[in-house]
């Protein structure tokens, strides 16, 4: 989950934000990622924990972490739960930047730079994938759950969790706060459970995870006080943080989440066995 805490973005900036990579341009300034310590994952490992659980693989498993970031959650999976694991983001950026922090562990993992719609791997190639704050940002969402089936064994599993919409958002979170938060084109979580049905993948799971959502804006606003107070300490600015203007996005933002505007969703599917 990224947002616009601490921007003070201009009129074109914030134009700018409507291309499809503008979640993965947020997360790449500097100040997000002091502020989310390379991951933005509500619910943190132990949501990963629970998902990678509930996909019930087997040791050695083929796992592909799709929109990987920097890596956080692929060095997890590779290091604790004895996967075979591949990872692909659309970023270069951060791939170079997952490759080493992959370099100083022991673990070996599969970086690629890829999009989502055109993945490299073989067909029924995969026994899993994972998909963390990923799916609600791509733009054919069709096409990419088509590339999902592709690679997948018969049987495979998919588990996605991500950002939904449980009613319509008022105008200011979804002209400003949408494009920045990976909202802009998420969806109601039975319009995501109908979209996986059309694509044939059958629905093992759905389970409201909005908790971890809360939590991460609690962290999010203890950090970013950490940070202001450091900075004021310090006298010196952060170029592009406001710290006024972040606590007002992120009181706005659980204001939402505690209505159920805002949620966030874990959906377990399977690939059907022909």
């Amino acid at each position: 989950m990224a947002s616009e805490i601490g921007h003070t973005a201009s009129n074109s900036s914030l134009a700018a934000m409507d291309s499809p990579g503008c979640c993965s341009a947020f997360y790449e300034q500097d100040w997000v990622r002091q502020l989310a310590e390379d991951s933005f994952h509500p619910g943190g490992t132990e949501l990963t924990d629970r998902t990678i659980a509930a996909m019930t693989l087997s040791p050695g498993a083929a796992l592909l972490d799709l929109g990987c970031g920097t890596g956080t959650t692929a060095l997890r999976l590779a290091g604790q739960h004895d996967l075979q694991v591949s990872a692909v983001d659309i970023s270069t950026s951060n791939i170079e930047r997952a490759r080493k922090r992959t370099d100083a562990s022991s673990v070996a993992i599969d970086f690629r730079q890829a999009d989502a719609h055109d993945l490299p791997f073989d067909d029924d190639e995969l026994d899993g994938v994972l998909a963390e704050c990923a799916f609600s940002l791509f733009n054919e969402k069709s096409l990419a759950l088509a590339e999902i089936q592709r690679v997948l064994k018969p049987g495979g599993k998919l588990a996605i969790t991500d950002m939904a919409i449980g009613r319509t958002l008022p105008e200011d979170i979804s002209s400003v706060l949408a494009p920045w938060t990976c909202l802009a084109d998420a969806l109601h979580p039975q319009a995501y459970v109908q979209l996986f049905r059309e694509a044939g993948f059958e629905v093992e799971g759905v389970c409201d995870e909005s908790t971890g959502l809360l939590s991460l804006l609690q962290m999010l606003k203890r950090k970013v006080l950490l940070l202001g107070t450091g900075a004021a300490l310090a006298n010196r600015e952060i170029p592009g943080f406001d710290l006024s203007r972040a606590r007002f996005w992120l009181d706005r933002f659980q204001a939402e989440v505690e209505k159920g505007s805002i949620l966030y969703y874990r959906f377990n599917l399977q690939k059907a066995v022909h």
